[in-house]
């Protein structure tokens, strides 16, 4: 595979040699993938790699930001407009949950050797995007519904969730039932505290 020189070109190979590396990642882990057994899978040289990735933890990460994407494609499809909102929220919040935490190929990426930890993952700004656009639905029917608190942007309330289920799934020996028990006691509650007329706005003093 030559240098590509057009965008096009470099987003092709780009996703060609990101293919192979996440096949080579998922054969022998990060610890023992190199860049040029990269490169022998792609059918390149390892030249070519390092001038569309800065090196392999810039590898790890386009990895996991795809998987990532491709598991938020799975779990939204058809999730939104089932049910009583609540519950759907609820029902999603544990697949997701518990779709990360289990997810073999992101274990992997993120495992033994790995240059990148779970938060750092989250957090970067491919996954915090897709992430928002994955609650958009929810927060869109939840606000219609008068059920989604009103002082806060949607950036602000996905950076809320990514925050609160990134420390729910490094639990790892916590059961769905806990899981949705936690969901509908604290994160519900939170989401939908500001917009309850009964209770004080935080700018608020008690008692007024």
């Amino acid at each position: 595979m030559p240098v590509p020189t057009s965008s096009e070109a470099r987003v092709a190979a780009r996703e060609h040699v990101l293919r192979a590396a996440r096949a080579c990642f998922l054969a022998s882990g990060v610890r023992r993938t190199t860049m040029e057994a990269v490169a022998r899978s792609a059918g390149t040289s390892r030249q070519v790699v390092y001038k569309l990735f800065l090196g392999r933890r810039e590898l790890v990460e386009a990895a996991v930001a795809e998987r990532i994407a491709e598991l938020a494609d799975e779990l939204a499809t058809g999730r939104w407009d089932a049910g009583a909102t609540a519950e759907t929220f609820t029902s999603v919040s544990v697949a997701v949950i518990e779709g990360i935490r289990g997810d073999h190929e992101l274990g992997v990426l993120l495992g033994d050797g790995s240059p990148l930890t779970l938060h750092e993952a989250l957090w970067m700004e491919s996954v915090a995007q897709r992430g928002l656009r994955f609650w958009l639905p929810w927060f869109e029917r939840a606000r219609s519904e008068g059920l989604l608190r009103d002082d806060l942007s949607d950036s602000d309330l996905s950076d809320w969730l990514q925050t609160i289920y990134a420390s729910i799934i490094l639990r790892r020996n916590m059961a769905p039932g806990d899981e949705r028990a936690l969901i509908e006691r604290f994160v519900l509650t939170s989401l939908a505290m500001a917009s309850r007329p009964d209770l004080p706005r935080l700018s608020e003093p008690i008692g007024s």
